[in-house]
This record gives C-alpha cells, structure tokens and sequence, in this order.
C-alpha cells in the first residue's frame, strides 16, 4: 500500500506515435507499445510523459496535412485510453509538434486525453490558459504542473492557440505564484537543440534558476538523447529523459543522430511533503524494427547504461565543457545556415530566414553565442598593439573585389 503523504512519481521523455509504432499499435494494440516496461511503469503512484505527436480529427482536411508531421492516424480515443491503461495521469502538450496538425489537433488531441482521464498540461487558446498550472492529489499530497516549450522552427511564434513559451521570467513568476498552493512544484520543459549530450549554458544556467525560485523537480525532453540530473537546491533536475516510445530506427533523422536516439529511461522519483527523498533510473532501449518499443535493459547492458549516465552526469558540473559543447553544436547550426543561405537573394533570406533564426527562441539561443565567439575574437583584436597598419588587417583580403 502506498504510504501516506509520500509517493513515487514517475517520468518518461518523448512519446509519439507515427509511422511504425502506429502501425504496430493498430495491429496489436495500444498496450502494445508500453507492455515490456508495463511492470516499471506499474511502481509509479503519478505517471507523467511528454506528448510528443497528435492525434488527427476524423474530420480533418487531409489537403491540409504536414506530411513531415509527427500526426498519429489511429483514432484518438483508443490512444488516449492506451495511455491511460498504462499508466499516465499527466502528459506534458507544450511540444513543438503540437500545431502539426494545426489548432484542430491540438483540441482533439487534448479532447482525447481528457475525456480518457488524462491530464495534458502547457497548451491553451492563449497564454495565460496555457500558463495555468494543473493540480493532481495524490497520497495526500497536492503536485502542481507548469509545463513550457520553446519557440522554434515548428512554432514561429505561434501563441493562440498554442503551448505556454518556455521564457525565463515567465517561468519564474509562475512557479512563485504556484509554490505557497501545493506540496511539490514540477515544470516541465520541451527546449533546446537536439542530439546534445549536455544542455546548452543558457538552459544549464535558467534551470538552476528555476530550482532557485521553488521548483521541486524540473522534468526536461526535446533533445531526443538522454541528459544528466543534477540536485540543485533540493530541486531534481533532469535535462534531458530521451526518447521513450519513438521510431529511433526507422526515423532516417534519429538513426542518422544515433546511437543514444534509440536508449531511454524511466525515471522514479520519490517525493514527501518535503521535497525530492530520492531518485532512480530503470533503463531501457528501443530495439530495431519490429519490437520499435521501450523495453527494459538487464545486465550488463544495464550497468553499461547506467555508467553512460553516470557520465552525463558528471557533465553538468563542468561549465567549461558544457560551454564547449554548446559552442561546438552553434557553429555546427551556423555552417548548416551559411549553406543553406548561401544562394539565397537578399529577399528570400528576408522573407525566409530572418524570422527563423533570430526571432525564435530556439535559434536566438545558438545565435546568441555565435555573437559571444565573435565578440571574444572581436575584443582579442582590438587588443592588439597596431602602430603600423589598420585593426584586423589580415582579414582584408577575403573582402577585396
């Protein structure tokens, strides 16, 4: 029996169901998809995801569907009550998939899990709707969810209807707001770019910040890899829970960014009146196609896992490796750009690319440090003694005609 004023929250990353996986549930079941990790799900009291993909309205204009779009086609009553039967009481909506299928798949696919039970946090028809929090009881104790996601090429600062934007003020004042109305604030977080093994410094340093204004558990995806956890001020952070229930291998974009698309874990946290008491990691790893499920790893497997968090977990107290890593991935976004620009006319690069990389949240962050590099390379110039010749004259030549 559960004790009271004590429970086991559980929590798991990226749930989609596309491609593959649908074609696997439509043949077997909803069940199907979460029965090898069913009996670690089952040691949860509260059960959380992130709803990585939508459901598509039976009535949906299908000229209208982003074939590229992570939009499930099984009916969304049997998924929603799939996920109920396994175990989730709350799905983190605020993703930057969740307009795929428009405004019209975000209210069916929020509908769905309503009416199946299911709590969907950080979305509404305007952003003080998708800022309210959601408030579960359970064993005696009041959680309160604020979940956020961030601006990005998906998104285009879409906001009604939409998710609530992850901005750090925003944040910050909600989780103040809610902390005197429940036992244990949790916010969730879909942000950054993918395929890290370490956050970026802005996340790093906003979600220390978060911990710092009352948050108990900062629960983090998007990066489709998993990430470290770290305890700051008795707050449990974890940066990243990878992708749980995904088509890692039959996704040509993950496989190609593997191999780590494919490992997961659920992650068990232990919570009383007071806050985080304990936490624990159950691994799992998406086998190949046609078992494209979580299932448990054991072992040696397991402890290899485990090491490998061990690892990433050790990242996070190394700033300066962090910094590395997040300026190693900018400037790969940067030569991503530059190519894709490169033929652009100055028009289109407007009509394009302007809005894309520095009004979104998402690419102002990489583009935010590019300026920083050039500024340090820019101040080490202009440091230089030059008697003789102009400032950063070597780097004339490139821009003679």
């Amino acid at each position: 029996m559960p004790s009271a004023n004590r429970l086991t929250l559980g929590a798991v990353g990226d749930v989609a169901f596309r491609g593959d996986v649908d074609d696997c549930c439509a043949t077997h079941g909803v069940a199907w998809a979460f029965a090898p990790m069913q009996e670690h799900l089952a040691r949860a009291d509260l059960l959380f995801g992130n709803s990585e993909s939508v459901f598509l309205p039976p009535d949906f204009p299908m000229q209208e569907l982003d074939e590229t779009g992570l939009v499930s086609r099984l009916p969304g009553p049997d998924l929603a009550a799939g996920l109920r039967a396994a175990g989730f009481d709350i799905l983190n909506m605020a993703a930057n998939h969740v307009l795929d299928a428009g405004a019209l798949g975000l209210d069916y696919t929020r509908a769905c899990l309503q009416e199946a039970g299911l709590a969907a946090g950080g979305v509404g028809w305007s952003q003080a709707e998708a800022r309210q929090p959601v408030v579960l009881e359970r064993n005696g104790l009041r959680l309160g969810f604020l979940c956020y996601g961030e601006d990005s090429n998906w998104t285009l600062g879409h906001t009604s209807p939409g998710f609530a934007y992850y901005e750090l003020n925003a944040v910050v004042e909600d989780v103040r707001k809610l902390r005197p109305q429940v036992d244990i604030v949790v916010v969730s977080l879909h942000a950054d770019l993918e395929f890290m093994e370490t956050p970026s410094l802005p996340r790093l340093h906003n979600s220390r910040a978060i911990a710092k204004a009352g948050a108990d558990l900062i629960l983090q995806h998007h990066p489709h890899v998993p990430q470290g956890i770290e305890m700051v001020d008795g707050c449990l952070i974890a940066y990243s829970l990878g992708n749980f229930l995904f088509n890692a291998h039959s996704s040509a974009y993950m496989k190609s960014n593997g191999p780590h698309t494919a490992d997961s874990y659920l992650l068990l946290v232990e919570l009383d009146a007071s806050g985080v008491q304990g936490f624990e990691r159950i691994p799992c790893r998406i086998p190949e196609p046609p078992e494209q499920r979580p299932t448990p790893l054991a072992g040696q497997a397991a402890q290899d896992f485990l090491a490998y968090c061990a690892t990433l977990d050790g990242y996070l107290g190394n700033e300066e490796f962090v910094k590395a890593r997040w300026r190693e991935i900018a400037t790969r976004h940067l030569g991503y750009m530059l190519r894709r620009c490169g033929k652009m006319s100055p028009e289109r690069f407007i009509e394009e690319m302007v809005g894309r990389l520095f009004l979104t949240a998402e690419s102002r962050s990489w583009v935010r440090e590019i300026l920083a590099m050039g500024q340090e390379q820019w101040d080490a110039a202009h440091a230089e003694d030059i008697p003789c010749r102009r400032p950063n004259c070597r780097f004339m030549d490139d821009w003679r005609e």
